[in-house]
């Protein structure tokens, strides 16, 4: 059977050692629990349960996750707020750990509105450089990068708005997945707050934002 108690274990920085020391067991029992070779009893089972604050089905009747469910998780505790039944489509995934590295490139100990614009461009075939190109961006002058980074740098509150604008035009669309053209309209939305930088970028790549409005309109 497939479970968490490994996984729980290290987020505890415990060894086997430690956890057998906990349970007043063997550490050859942990092993044997975590590999999958035995189960626990009941009783140990909730032992375990009430040790980890999780419940009996939470940590043994475990089903494992595709990639993408690993990834979507790991950006939702990263964006620090539920996305219901909504997740990013792998596009919009990309986009955003190409911005979490072009913020660790530049320095910068949080991930920017304009880092989520790069992000949003890193790939021509995205949705949102489409968008991008079809308002008047010369597509051409994004460079290229890695789309992984060592470094997370916290999101800004500024590009938490961004999401939550993302998440609301999904929701609203009756959508489940949140892709770069919602991440766009989320950037869009607050360039009509006033922000400077995002307001400075736009003018600066030619983008005219009467016809990106429009086409993201009927793109989301």
């Amino acid at each position: 059977m497939k479970n968490r108690l490994k996984e729980l274990r290290q987020q505890r920085q415990w060894s086997q050692a430690d956890l057998a020391r906990e349970l007043r067991i063997s550490r050859q029992a942990v092993n044997g629990f975590e590999s999958g070779k035995f189960d626990p009893s009941l009783d140990m089972a909730f032992k375990i349960s009430g040790l980890f604050g999780a419940s009996i089905q939470d940590i043994f009747i475990h089903e494992v996750k595709d990639p993408m469910q690993t990834l979507v998780e790991r950006f939702t505790t990263f964006l620090g707020f539920e996305f219901g039944f909504e997740r990013f489509t792998e596009s919009a995934i990309d986009a955003i750990k190409f911005a979490q590295s072009e913020a660790s490139k530049a320095r910068s100990s949080k991930l920017e509105p304009e880092h989520l614009l790069a992000g949003l461009l890193a790939d021509p075939a995205a949705p949102s450089a489409r968008l991008l190109g079809a308002s008047g961006m010369r597509l051409h002058e994004t460079r290229e990068h890695s789309f992984e980074s060592k470094e997370k740098p916290k999101i800004s509150s500024q590009s938490r708005f961004v999401m939550e604008m993302a998440l609301q035009i999904v929701r609203l669309r009756g959508k489940k997945s949140i892709g770069t053209e919602h991440l766009l309209w989320g950037l869009v939305r607050l360039s009509e707050t006033g922000h400077s930088t995002l307001s400075d970028l736009f003018q600066r790549y030619e983008i005219d934002l009467s016809t990106l409005n429009q086409k993201l309109a009927e793109a989301v």
